[in-house]
């Protein structure tokens, strides 16, 4: 007697494996959405920041590539500026992402093996959590998964002997997208490139390449212009924030790296595509796979290692993992329900953030609360002591005051840099005494370096719960900011 997913894909029921997962896939689409319209968390900071860049649009952002400033600009200024609206491009993003594996397993293999595939991808915990949040990730992943669709038309379309242009086009479109998304699609360039050389099955024509190169290079043209005239201020943000501090070679970062995979993957998952890729079944897949982790834990060995950082390797490995585990319906059973339970459990518990803690008292999304508070009584305090001016140096204060004063007229600006800048504000809104009118509210936080010391301090805020819990925020009145600007100012 079948069980499992054998049982629900049993001809008794009439439902084949892919059209069931196209429907599960929907309808936990539909889940995320849904709960996403009562997310009670609030922006990250960096959620926040790309907000930011989406009200004025750039060719290039401090520190990310422009793509996900413009995609959050576009969907705000059609449904308005809120929590969901930020991050609704996350939900349906994934959604394309699991579409387009399904595609490229079809591609590949069968279309039950695709299936899977889509299933293990939309499942996994990464997807899950980049689902409720809208980070540079989610474009990357759909950009490099339209993108080895393409390489894998023309590759077949080499072995016929034809020429497909349009095919081309999208493959040079699809690459200089997802570099726009994050500079992490080089990974999957280079993943790409190694496929080639060791798999006809994704060696694509000398023609169609060159033209697949053009078409990137124009759609990138006029980032790289922007790169050349701000100082490639964004790849040496990038450097400082991959090396860190010197530490020395540390042989149990890339341990420590790889054992993050199962979080990404899933506990399943990770395991299946291991196993496969050591058989050798598709080594075009398993390069592709592989370099992204190899190159990340190479890096980790001399610094830190995100685990989201070889988050490229899940559209291969989801694909890897799928034969073996539609071989084995139990274990898929298993992938699944874990998966599906964290999928159906984390937007319902967002949606009840600020009541769930842990032991110790602490809100479980710390991370996505309090910023509002905190905002709030520093925007309150700059009107009723009329102050037109905000300056922070503080980038989690400069960007929760850009989202929660959007609807005043109150100047935000940052503490100016006596170096190369270090953020956002510092790059396009340092503050100027003979421009920017007075008084200055000056809000600082605990453990920052002070560049008023001698200021008196009109308030002090010390948050009790959510991200800034812990640390004290002082406010400052400045009639006279002239010490913003000091060449004395630590």
């Amino acid at each position: 007697m079948p069980t499992g997913v054998e049982a629900l894909c049993s001809p008794r029921r009439a439902v084949s494996l892919p059209h069931l997962a196209l429907m599960l896939i929907g309808a936990l689409t539909l889940w995320r959405f849904g709960f996403g319209l009562f997310d009670a968390t609030e922006l990250s900071t960096d959620e926040a920041q790309y907000w930011v860049w989406g009200q004025a649009p750039s060719l290039g952002a401090y520190s990310k590539p422009p793509l996900i400033g413009w995609l959050i600009g576009a969907v705000t200024t059609v449904f308005g500026a809120s929590v969901a609206t930020v991050r609704l491009p996350a939900v349906f993003l994934h959604l394309a992402v699991a579409l387009a594996i399904f595609a490229l397993g079809r591609r590949l293999a069968t279309s039950r093996v695709a299936a899977v595939a889509a299933l293990g991808y939309a499942t996994a915990p990464a997807v899950t959590l980049g689902s409720a949040l809208m980070t540079t990730d989610t474009p990357l992943l759909l950009a490099f998964a339209l993108a080895l669709i393409a390489q894998c038309d023309l590759a077949q379309a080499r072995a016929q002997g034809r020429s497909q242009p349009g095919k081309a086009a999208a493959l040079g479109l699809a690459v200089a997208l997802g570099a726009l998304a994050k500079y992490a699609m080089l990974y999957g360039l280079l993943g790409m490139a190694l496929a080639a050389v060791l798999s006809p099955r994704w060696r694509i024509g000398r023609g169609d390449l060159a033209l697949a190169a053009g078409v990137a290079l124009i759609v990138l043209a006029p980032h790289l212009v922007w790169l050349l005239d701000h100082g490639f201020v964004t790849f040496r943000h990038l450097s400082d924030t991959a090396t860190g501090p010197v530490r020395g070679l540390d042989p149990l970062e890339p341990l420590r790296f790889l054992a993050s995979q199962f979080a990404v993957f899933g506990p399943i998952l990770f395991p299946a595509a291991v196993l496969a890729g050591a058989r050798r079944s598709e080594v075009g897949l398993i390069a592709l796979a592989v370099v992204p982790i190899a190159i990340v834990s190479l890096q980790a060995f001399g610094g830190k290692a995100l685990a989201n950082w070889a988050v490229l390797s899940l559209v291969p490995a989801a694909l890897l993992a799928a034969p073996l585990l539609a071989a084995r319906p139990r274990l898929l059973a298993v992938s699944l329900t874990l998966g599906g339970a964290l999928a159906l459990a984390v937007p319902a518990a967002r949606a009840l953030a600020p009541e769930l803690r842990l032991p110790d008292g602490r809100e479980v999304f710390a991370r996505y609360l309090g910023h509002a508070a905190l905002a709030e009584q520093v925007l309150a305090l700059a009107r009723a002591h009329g102050a037109p001016t905000l300056v922070a140096a503080d980038r989690d204060l400069l960007a929760d005051l850009a989202w929660f004063g959007r609807d005043t007229r109150l100047a935000l600006r940052a503490v100016p840099p006596q170096g190369r800048p270090r953020n956002h504000w510092e790059m396009t809104a340092p503050f100027r005494a003979q421009t920017d009118a007075l008084p200055v509210l000056l809000v600082q936080r605990s453990g920052a370096a002070m560049p008023c010391p001698a200021a008196p301090v009109l308030a002090r805020i010390a948050p009790t719960t959510g991200f800034a819990r812990g640390s004290d925020v002082t406010l400052s009145l400045l009639s006279d900011a002239s010490c913003l600007e000091g060449p004395g100012r630590p």
